[in-house]
């Protein structure tokens, strides 16, 4: 729960209108939704990986897309990450990549944001 509500608070900072999960605000495009994909603990260390998935959604420029897309890869740089402390923790959160999503609607935009996220607790 502290990733993403680490995640949320990073999005607004930024300026990028995000939700977890779906959108449930009057619809403006761009916007952005997200979900998240978590692996297993294999280190003793107790570090806890997740891949996190921004969905953008856009009826309108790629441009537009690909600005929000550059305000995320800097804000999670993709060699230093960003780093914040939780409740319980410790976590840094890394952008991974992007691409554009086929959305099937010619008028609609769609690109995936993968962002990397490692957390630890107790430290």
């Amino acid at each position: 729960m502290e990733k993403l509500k680490f995640i949320k608070e990073q999005m607004a900072a930024i300026g990028i209108p995000y939700n977890f999960g779906e959108w449930s605000s009057a619809v403006k495009y761009p916007y952005y939704v997200g979900e998240i994909t978590e692996e297993p603990i294999t280190t003793e260390d107790g570090l806890e990986e997740s891949t996190f998935i921004v969905t953008g959604f856009h009826r309108g420029k790629r441009i537009d897309l690909e600005k929000d897309k550059a305000k995320i890869k800097k804000h999670f740089d993709p060699i230093c990450g960003l780093v914040g402390e939780t409740e319980n923790g410790a976590i840094i959160v890394f952008y991974d990549g992007a691409f554009y999503i086929p959305s099937g609607e010619a008028s609609l935009l769609k690109i995936q944001i993968n962002l990397k996220i490692k957390e630890w607790k107790g430290a």
